[in-house]
């Protein structure tokens, strides 16, 4: 698939650009401990978020210089609700290396989040009060995300919950808010709500994908939205673990995000964004080697 190789250099590329802004950044911004503490956390990422802002800006014609420094705000809320998800799931792994908490101690890993998530909105407050108030309603969504998160760990509440609104608060709301950004930065108001749809579908899409592996690998740090995935899954196939039926199970409800995607009239605008959500989901499912390989042979050419 050539364009699919044309993406995962343009990722890069994007990539690149994102690391290196929010190094020379906080570079800027911090020093001594603090300086650590905010690097382990924002290093290593995979940059989803921030990458569909600029991929958005670029379709739209937008300032990039301007989309870049949009884009360090929503990559330094999403390292902040990074921290706080792994003290609530008492996860003592990240990145294949100690969490924040588990290193530096849990005082430290509590305050750092709230010190990350002032300098996000800050960032976008300076570059304009319609940027400020998408930051703040989406830290205000992936809160009760959090909160919902913590609810589910306990299974007496699972029955009454809803698995797709958890996940579309917890992560959709974060790539809901970066692609609104994105589109923001062009001036087409047109297309917002269309971002807006892209994003939170991708969001759903990719932690759907997420718990999805957790629940294959028996991961026991999951979390409470992994924990609810496993009650709603087995209410809809049972106990089995074939893996052409949790395949099938898998399809059903991710091919319901991607046509809001294909609906979306940015999946016309840009190439990237027509195979980014691919990508997204593939980098999920390369924690099961098995997965991947299914994955990619049914969804590759899907768009």
């Amino acid at each position: 698939m050539p364009q699919f190789e044309y993406l995962i250099k343009k990722l890069d590329e994007k990539k690149g650009e994102i690391d290196k802004a929010i190094m020379d950044y906080i570079r800027k911004r911090y020093e001594g401990e603090l300086y650590e503490l905010v690097e382990y956390a924002v290093g290593d990422g995979k940059r989803l978020r921030g990458v569909v802002l600029l991929l958005i800006s670029e379709a739209l014609e937008g300032d990039q210089k301007k989309a870049l420094r949009l884009a360090i705000s929503a990559e330094l809320g999403h390292s902040a609700s990074l921290v706080h998800d792994d003290i609530i799931d008492r996860s003592v792994e990240r990145r294949r290396k100690p969490t924040l908490w588990k290193r530096y101690g849990l005082e430290k890993a509590v305050i750092l989040p709230h010190i990350l998530i002032s300098e996000s909105l800050d960032i976008a407050r300076r570059e304009g009060e319609e940027f400020f108030k998408v930051g703040l309603e989406t830290w205000s969504k992936a809160s009760m995300g959090e909160y919902l998160d913590i609810i589910a760990e306990d299974r007496n509440n699972w029955p009454g919950m809803d698995y797709r609104r958890l996940i579309a608060l917890k992560s959709g709301s974060l790539f809901e808010g970066a692609a609104e950004i994105g589109a923001l930065v062009s001036g087409k108001k047109e297309y917002i709500q269309d971002a807006k749809r892209y994003g939170m579908a991708l969001g759903i899409a990719y932690q759907f994908s997420d718990d999805l592996v957790g629940y294959i690998n028996s991961n026991e740090e999951g979390g409470g939205s992994q924990n609810l995935f496993s009650y709603y899954i087995k209410n809809e196939i049972g106990d089995s673990k074939d893996i052409s039926l949790i395949m099938g199970f898998f399809m059903f409800n991710i091919m319901k995000e991607f046509e809001i995607i294909r609906k979306s009239k940015l999946f016309e605008k840009s190439e990237y964004l027509k195979l980014f959500p691919i990508f997204s989901i593939l980098e999920i499912m390369k924690e099961n080697a098995s997965m991947y390989d299914i994955l990619k042979n049914v969804i590759e050419n899907y768009f």
